[in-house]
């Protein structure tokens, strides 16, 4: 608070003769207490108007303060919320980028199952279509090896009645004697069916074995069982009708005797016999 100045009251309570006239003549006009009043009045004036300015100054100095407070306490708020701002949208952002990527891996997820079933689809529908075409490739490879057949099946006979040909002559040639003409005529029937079953050979005509062979319900024809000392059991002793094979198919079967084995009077007297020579021994 500034300094209260001094209020010059004694200069004015010193009175000149002159002024002692004066106030004795105005006396009834003012007292000394009526003086002294103003006088407290103009000093508490003067004391009001300092300490008013006194505190306007102050006033002027701390609104200054709060001012430069307010303006600091201000850019700290702002710069405060503008950090939390910043933050915010940092983790807004990677909240989003985390939603994103999440989206992302379920669009690739989802397009990758779909990429997977569509690859399925088509690695199956190539797998037929590879079916498809092996099977349609078999049966057309089965068609044209067996389109002869029934070219093949009518040869047949005619090697059958070759065959019987070749062994009525053979038989004539036993029985008699051979001319010249004759021995050169069965050479050369014997040829043709050479010939003939060379060619046949190579469309995939093949004579089924049979005599001596194990007799084989697939590819013979048993149409007898005799039994027989020098044939085991179960062997083919005698074939009646060739049969022939069109590469692995059956065209038809042989027609043969097949062995029973020995008889059982044949094994009792081998056993006899055995036991016989055991005695003698």
């Amino acid at each position: 608070m500034a300094e209260v100045k001094e209020i010059p009251i004694k200069k004015e309570t010193e009175a000149s003769p002159e002024n002692k006239t004066t106030d004795s003549e105005n006396s009834h006009e003012k007292t000394l207490v009526t003086r002294m009043r103003e006088i407290a009045e103009t000093a508490l004036d003067t004391i009001k108007s300092e300490v008013k300015k006194e505190i306007e100054e102050r006033i002027s100095t701390v609104e200054k303060t709060a001012t430069n407070v307010t303006s600091e306490v201000n850019k700290e708020v702002e710069t405060i919320i503008q950090r939390v701002r910043d933050e915010f949208e940092t983790e807004r952002e990677e909240l989003l980028r985390e939603e994103i990527e999440k989206e992302v891996a379920a669009a690739v997820e989802t397009v990758h199952e779909e990429y997977k079933g569509e690859r399925d689809l088509l690695l199956r529908t190539a797998a037929e279509a590879e079916n498809t075409k092996k099977r349609l490739q078999t049966d057309y490879q089965r068609q044209l090896k067996f389109a002869n057949e029934g070219i093949l099946e009518g040869m047949v006979p005619v090697l059958d009645s070759l065959e019987a040909a070749i062994k009525s002559v053979n038989d004539q040639a036993e029985t008699s004697d051979a001319s010249p003409e004759f021995t050169s005529f069965n050479e050369g029937v014997q040829l043709v069916h050479k010939q003939l079953l060379d060619a046949l050979k190579i469309h995939g005509l093949l004579p089924i074995e049979a005599v001596g062979e194990t007799f084989d319900p697939n590819q013979h024809e048993a149409l007898l069982i005799t039994p027989s000392e020098d044939v085991p059991e179960g062997k083919v002793i005698e074939e009646f009708r060739r049969g022939y094979m069109l590469h692995t198919r059956v065209l038809r079967a042989s027609q043969v005797v097949v062995s029973q084995g020995p008889s059982e009077d044949d094994e009792t007297d081998t056993a006899e016999e055995n036991n016989e020579t055991a005695t003698t021994e």
